[in-house]
């Protein structure tokens, strides 16, 4: 099951949807591993029901993630094992919008998660309500009152939000000079302003909107050439493509799409 909602107007600054995905496994068969590469959006999840399992590399042990989490800036595939029965919900922010709600820099979050209790004390609150909802409807509604409660003193958007917005939306890598001039900031501000609301330098974002394009085309349609995708996410050739997915991933494309196709649980959290 997977299904996606639109905020509702109040929160459409802040978030660009709210996704629900349940998967449901068989108990007698072992955590099926699941590879997730990463992506330009920061997210706030919930996992009501059973807990996953987040597998990290050598140097750290694996950890069981909190029934809510809070994702900012990533650049390294993360891999999850399920649970028998997880329900997710991903609320998905708009560039810069998770900064705002929290007013703390995103670079002090790269490749890590936060616990949400540590920052929303009414949040196993939330979590119960959704828990005990007989609805997705109803746990739609739950989610977005509690973001209208925490956006009532929000800050307001700066041009720079609205730069951040642009990027995601078109497919060419950046030019600073022009990003800068349209954000009314000199490239010394600019790059501190994406320090702050993104976590990551201006160029490495806009290479990860474009790697997560090429990998979301991919998802949608397997049945994509991998040379059309690079055509059409804007690679000046394939081998660009797959540097971008060795940095990303650590692995190529083909051999990513491999450990995707065993993994039953699919979740895109595409802009597009």
């Amino acid at each position: 099951m997977f299904l996606i909602y639109t905020p509702q107007p109040a929160l459409q600054h802040l978030v660009s949807r709210i996704m629900f995905a349940h998967y449901v496994s068989d108990p007698g068969k072992p955590r099926p591993i699941n590879p997730f590469p990463p992506h330009p959006e920061h997210c706030m999840y919930f996992y009501p029901i059973d807990k996953v399992v987040r597998h990290n590399d050598k140097a750290r042990p694996s950890v069981e993630l909190p029934h809510s989490i809070i994702v900012g800036p990533k650049l390294n595939k993360v891999d999850l094992a399920l649970g028998y029965n997880t329900l997710v919900v991903i609320v998905c922010f708009q560039p810069g919008g998770l900064h705002r709600l929290l007013r703390i820099s995103m670079n002090d979050i790269l490749d890590e998660f936060i616990d949400s209790s540590l920052l929303f004390g009414d949040i196993e609150n939330v979590i119960q309500q959704i828990r005990d909802s007989a609805s997705y409807e109803q746990m739609n509604r739950i989610v977005q009152e509690f973001l209208l409660s925490k956006a009532k003193n929000i800050r307001n958007t700066l041009p720079i939000d609205e730069v951040l917005t642009g990027i995601n939306r078109h497919k060419e890598l950046v030019n600073i000079d022009k990003l800068a001039t349209q954000a009314c900031v000199s490239i010394r501000q600019l790059e501190r302003q994406f320090s702050e609301r993104i976590g990551i330098p201006p160029k490495m974002f806009s290479r990860l909107v474009r790697f997560s394009r090429a990998w979301d085309m991919r998802e949608n349609n397997p049945a994509i050439p991998w040379t059309k995708i690079a055509h059409a996410c804007d690679y000046a050739d394939q081998m660009h493509m797959i540097r971008d997915f060795k940095e990303f991933t650590g692995v190529t494309p083909t051999i990513l799409q491999t450990h995707r196709e065993k993994s039953p649980f699919r979740l895109t959290v595409s802009t597009e």
